[in-house]
Parts: C-alpha cells; structure tokens; sequence
C-alpha cells in the first residue's frame, strides 16, 4: 500500500498572538487552579510534601503502564514488604476481583531510604470500559486511606472506529525552575502533568528522558522525599495524580541507559504481543566505544484502527567512543552509535521494524522515538543518521512521527523523502532556544526558550514566546475516524499551532 494521503490545516489555534509575560508568582497561581490548592497557596517555590489522605506507608503512588485491551500493570512503592494486591472491577463494583503479586515488593533505595517497589498485573478486562481499583498490602491495609478511588478506560479494540484522545509527552524529570535547579517544585512541569491528567487523554505516549540528568531511583523518586534530582517524576506535584488514571507508554533516551528504566516502566504485554524487545541488550564496541548492556525498547501496538510503533532511538553520552558525529559535529557522536547498534541493514530492530510494517499494510501508523528527524537545537540537532529509518517509515504508511530529545517545540512539513514529524522536548527539562544556529525551510513552526538572555526565540510561522511557561507543553491527539488533530498545549493550558490532517482508513 502507498503512504497514506496526508494534509494538514491550522484550526483553532492562538499561535502567534502575544499571551503577556508572566511572572513566576503568576505560573504558581496557574498551579494552585489546576492541582485544586486554595488561595492561601504562598507564591514562593513549593516544597513536596506527602500525599494528603494516603496511608503512610505508601511511597509511590499507584501508577499505571502496559495498557491493552485486557489487561493493565499497576505499580506502586511502599516503606514496608510484602505481596501487594489490587482490588478492581467495574465502575461501580470497584472490588468484584482481587489480583495479587506472586512475589514480594522489590528493594529499591531511593536517597538514603529503604523502599519496596510492587508490580500487580489486572487481567480479564474489557477494551473501551471504564474500571477503578484500590491498593491494599498483604495484611489488608488500604494504601489509598481516603484518597477517592482511582479509574481508568481501557484501550479501544484495533478494529474500534469510536473516537479517542492520546497525549505525548517528552523529556521531562527535573527539578529546575528558570534554569535554577534547587530541588523546588518545577512549576512548569507541574501544570504539564495537570494538564494531561485533564486533557481526557486515554494514555500518554512519552518519547524518552523521563528523569533529567540520568535514571536513577532517587531522581524518580517518592512522595516524600526533596531535593536538586531528587522525586522529579514521583513527587506529588507531578505523576501522583495522573498516573493513577492515565497509563504511560514509553521508550528509552539517552539520560535512561540503566535498567533503572526497566524495572520502572514494565510493558511485558504490549512487547510479546507484537514480538519486540523491553530488557537488557548486549551492544559490542563500535568505533571506540565500550561493549555494553544497555536497556532496549521497541514495540508496536494498535488502537482504535490506528498502529502505534515505539522504537529506541537512543544511546549513551558518555561511550561515544571515536565517533565523530559526521558533519553534524560532536553533538551527533550518540546519533552515529544508535544507528550503528540499531539501524544499520540487518539489525534486530530494523530487521523487527520492517517486517512489522508489512504485516500491517494498511491504516494509519504513528512513530515515537527520542532522537529528532529535524531539529533546530544547535546542542540537539537533528539526526541525519536517521535518514534511510525515515524512508522505511515513509514507504511503510507511517502518517506522523514524534520526538523529543531537544528541549523545544518544533513541527517539520512533510515533503519529497519527509513525514510530518513533531520534537515535543518540553515536559520538564530545561527548555532550549530554537534556530541559534538558524531555521531550517522545514521547520513550520518553532519555539524556544534562552535562560541565559532571559527570552523566547522562533522559527517558522511562530511568535517568539514571552516566557518559558509557554515553551514547556505537551501534545494532544484526537483521532476521529480519519481526521487526526495535534493540539500542542503549553503549562498554562492554552493551545498553539494546532494542526489537523486527513488520513486514509
């Protein structure tokens, strides 16, 4: 089948209207509406703080990964071991099932303290149906205390044409405020997480780089714990909330080369089903570099008549060995890598990749990974490494792909040998400027952010924002039948270059 036809046309957008320049004070106030906190909310950087209503021994909050049509894994840490359960049914008959872990919690440490990570798979689920469940330790103690009963919807089935909502979400998991990082809530991302847990998102697609610098315990953290790299994906102010509702998909980046990553965001079932790869792979040296075990993630899923493929584009920044990143420079040496490790002809991955794409000659197709197509970051380029991957996709009917890795919002036109791609770098590191080093032609619309000179930047038809709440965001997709809409939406909850296309069913 050839690529599917594909337009796009700007609806309801508020790009390129100044939305003013606000003050930290006024960003904190957005974060008080949004997390429910009342007026008396002090405008100085919130510390964390426990989850008001939870039982004490509860570290993580419950958080949900490895979506499908049957089944679901929730996971949550505590300050006690034991074998976790899960009651869960039906909205409204919330405790018809209890799941039970066949083994104890986990060690894990997060700084100095001793906790233990619980994984409970619920199965015999419906797809499109709405289900709630609580936590309970192996001696009964509801987790939760008088925290309301969290819900979910399932996934709609692959022939569904009902439509749905998905969220992306890239590079997020610091706790930098205005390019400070002192370990106080990162208000910005705050509002980002918010948001998506309001956005009526079915699952959150996230394009790598969840915890900022690296991947660690102590950076994802818990509900108690503070500090610079400390609880900046755990912390209350961030996932606790969302997490319990909307499961998050994901891949790895180049700040996730442990098995930190792994043990974290398990997805054994969207992997079997589709024959990919979620573990530990064994790379040889190329060019220098370290023989090395990193985490590897690609896998494929559809919903809702729509096949979603989550590829690893990724590799460490510190084994670059003698790479020299082609023309593009330094900054490309871990591009030069993963191409080698994973794209080069007869490769596990390429080799999975195409050979998936022609099972599913027909539909539209997404694309997620970290490292960008095009990107105008003069320190995240774009990955010219990528380019004969970028054709497979083209020829295979991929419709959109997605990326982060730089810090910014960028959307790219398609054209002869190009997918529409978007960079959606702005869940919660720290934002970078846009076109330093110049546009690109195929950048249609970009935004960034400089500390450094305290202002916005711009690279297609966009305004340079007036403040870096506008720059970190997180994207909104609809898909209705073959009308798909991409709503970028920044962490004061407005939308900008709004796009939508038509794809072939």
């Amino acid at each position: 089948m050839s690529r599917s036809s594909l337009s796009g046309s700007p609806v309801g957008s508020t790009a390129g209207s100044p939305r003013g320049s606000l003050s930290r004070k006024a960003r904190l106030a957005a974060l008080s509406l949004v997390l429910g906190v009342g007026a008396a909310l002090s405008f100085t950087a919130p510390a964390h703080a426990d989850l008001p209503g939870a039982d004490a021994q509860l570290t993580r909050a419950p958080y949900l990964s490895d979506a499908t049509t049957t089944s679901v894994q929730v996971n949550w840490a505590t300050t006690t071991q034991s074998r976790g359960s899960v009651r869960y049914g039906p909205l409204g008959d919330c405790a018809a099932q209890t799941a039970t872990s066949a083994s104890l919690g986990s060690p894990i440490t997060v700084g100095s303290t001793r906790e233990y990570a619980n994984s409970v798979t619920l199965t015999g689920l419906s797809a499109s149906t709405g289900f709630c469940y609580r936590v309970y330790t192996a001696s009964g103690t509801d987790l939760l205390g008088t925290l309301a009963t969290p819900g979910f919807t399932t996934p709609d089935s692959a022939s569904s044409t009902a439509p749905f909502t998905f969220a992306v979400l890239g590079d997020t998991g610091e706790t930098t405020n205005s390019g400070v990082d002192d370990g106080s809530v990162n208000v910005n991302q705050a509002n980002v997480m918010s948001r998506i847990g309001s956005s009526g998102a079915r699952f959150v697609l996230q394009t790598g780089d969840n915890t900022h610098p690296g991947t660690s315990q102590t950076q994802y953290g818990d509900l108690n714990q503070t500090g610079a790299d400390v609880s900046s994906w755990f912390g209350p102010s961030y996932w606790a909330q969302p997490g319990m509702r909307i499961p998050l998909i994901g891949t790895v980046g180049n700040h996730s080369m442990t098995a930190t990553y792994l043990s974290v965001w398990k997805q054994p079932a969207l992997t079997a089903a589709s024959g990919g790869v979620f573990g530990m792979v064994d790379y040889p040296s190329y060019l220098g570099s370290n023989a090395i075990s990193y985490p590897t993630t690609y896998y494929a899923f559809t919903t809702g008549g729509v096949r979603f493929y989550v590829l690893d584009t990724a590799w460490g920044n510190s084994n670059t060995g003698s790479a020299t990143g082609g023309s593009c420079g330094s900054h490309c040496a871990i591009y030069e890598q993963d191409a080698h490790a994973h794209w080069q002809s007869g490769s596990a991955e390429y080799a999975w990749l195409k050979a998936d794409l022609a099972a599913h000659p027909t539909g539209p197709k997404f694309a997620f990974f970290h490292f960008p197509l095009r990107s105008d970051s003069a320190s995240e380029p774009s990955d010219t490494f990528l380019a004969d991957v970028e054709q497979t996709l083209l020829d295979g009917g991929v419709d959109l792909v997605f990326n982060g890795h730089s810090h910014l919002y960028q959307r790219n036109s398609a054209g002869a040998g190009r997918i529409v791609s978007y960079v959606t770098g702005g869940g919660g590191a720290d934002v970078h400027s846009v076109g330093e080093n110049g546009c690109s032609a195929t950048d249609a619309y970009g935004i960034g952010w400089s500390y450094s000179r305290n202002r916005g930047s711009a690279c297609g038809a966009a305004t340079a924002p007036t403040d870096d709440a506008q720059v970190y965001h997180f994207l909104k997709v609809t898909v209705d039948g073959t009308s798909v809409t991409v709503a970028p939406t920044d962490s004061l909850g407005q939308t900008f270059d709004v796009q939508t296309y038509t794809v072939t069913p």
